[in-house]
């Protein structure tokens, strides 16, 4: 055979084409792998950037907790006269009824809700120029009124006739009471007339007598009130939950996607002088959380045998039954508040979506919380991460009350 007829044999054909195939599948498992880890990669930074930017907001609301206000008002000495609703900067309980998916798989997760009073719509408080029954005028000659610079401003923070709002008004010396404002008349800095609130019932005056829940007859405001001052107040509130008939466009259009869907979610409230929620106010500050948990340092108080006021802190454990007992509900019982220096705060969200490669396994008891089943009828399991942050609550730790 000529030099020009040769070629490849059928063997070497068949040859070349299955090193060639081996070639391509490694590469494809190699792309695919890579693909894989870049995705997941994604999701955690993701799940990652979700954590810290809800935990960034939890941290600024728990550092007004408080913000002048009362840590308790049932126990609060400035506290003159004491109000019907109890008051307090901080409480924790325990979500009800329980939010998890599929909690007899999800076990040992028992979110709370977190709960904070303070003055929330503003930095500010307002100088008062006289009280008149219920009608309270402001002074508006100062560097906090002239951040007020219009009649909407002023019904965000004092509220209407529709929308009431619960102030404080602190006396010359210090005492604090609470009312109910239905908002009033703005007017700008320059003007010849003053501000006013409309209150549903005039604060108490010195003088005017003492109930069994004050302090004495020297309590409520001095004189006309001059110098006094006012403060909007408000309660916020995380919780896990979901608010999918409310944000229709930020959840699945699948139902059952959409059912098991649960977020960290951040309410506002009135207090009017009960609890009323703003619904507008409602947003989710972490998609995807699927545990929220809460514990506390607190101050016991002087070390025993000390005369020195040195302070003795206790840091307790997530879970521990104390914690309900001293940030719980001071109207439900003998609940301390405040002696709350700090709030450790542990958030978990999970992937959005159940990785089929990620197998399931059943979470113990103290186990961390890294897998998370979402449909018992699918395999595999969705990835969490989760975070823990120290909280300092300085507005509760000045006031050094027990």
């Amino acid at each position: 055979m000529s030099r020009a007829q040769k070629g490849y044999t059928l063997v070497e054909l068949l040859v070349s084409i299955l090193l060639t195939s081996i070639v391509v599948s490694a590469l494809y498992a190699v792309s695919r792998t890579a693909t894989d880890t870049f995705n997941q990669a994604q999701r955690t930074a993701e799940m990652q950037l979700r954590l810290r930017f809800a935990m960034e907001q939890i941290r600024a609301d728990l550092s007004r907790a408080g913000y002048m206000s009362t840590p308790n008002s049932v126990t609060d000495p400035r506290v003159c006269p004491r109000p019907t609703t109890a008051y307090q900067g901080l409480e924790i309980l325990r979500t009800t009824p329980n939010p998890t998916v599929l909690p007899g798989d999800n076990t040992s997760i028992n979110p709370v809700t977190l709960r904070m009073t303070g003055n929330y719509a503003t930095a500010d408080e307002y100088t008062v120029a006289g009280v008149a029954g219920g009608v309270v005028s402001l002074q508006n000659q100062s560097p906090q009124w002239a951040r007020v610079q219009s009649q909407d401003e002023f019904n965000r923070i004092f509220g209407t006739s529709m929308f009431p709002r619960l102030i404080r008004i602190m006396s010359t010396s210090g005492q604090m009471q609470f009312a109910v404002s239905m908002g009033g008349n703005w007017v700008n800095s320059s003007s010849t007339g003053l501000p006013t609130l409309m209150l549903t019932t005039a604060p108490l005056v010195q003088g005017a007598g003492a109930s069994a829940s004050s302090a004495g007859a020297g309590c409520g405001l001095a004189g006309l009130g001059v110098g006094a001052t006012v403060a909007p107040m408000m309660m916020v509130e995380y919780q896990i939950g979901s608010l999918a008939s409310r944000l229709v466009e930020l959840y699945p259009v699948d139902t059952v996607i959409r059912a098991a869907k649960t977020d960290l979610i951040r309410r506002e409230f009135d207090l009017r002088p009960a609890p009323d929620e703003i619904l507008t106010a409602a947003r989710l500050v972490g998609e995807y959380a699927v545990d929220f948990d809460a514990t506390i340092a607190y101050d016991l108080g002087n070390p025993a045998n000390t005369i020195v006021a040195q302070p003795a802190m206790r840091t307790l454990a997530f879970g521990d039954s104390n914690i309900l007992a001293l940030a719980g509900s001071v109207s439900a019982g003998a609940s301390r508040p405040q002696q709350v220096r700090s709030v450790i705060v542990r958030l978990s969200i999970r992937d959005r979506d159940q990785e089929p490669s990620f197998g399931w396994l059943t979470r113990g008891p103290t186990a961390p919380l890294t897998r998370f089943r979402v449909f018992d009828n699918r395999t595999g399991a969705a990835r969490v991460r989760t975070l823990i942050t120290e909280i300092a609550v300085p507005n509760l730790a000045i006031r050094n009350l027990r």
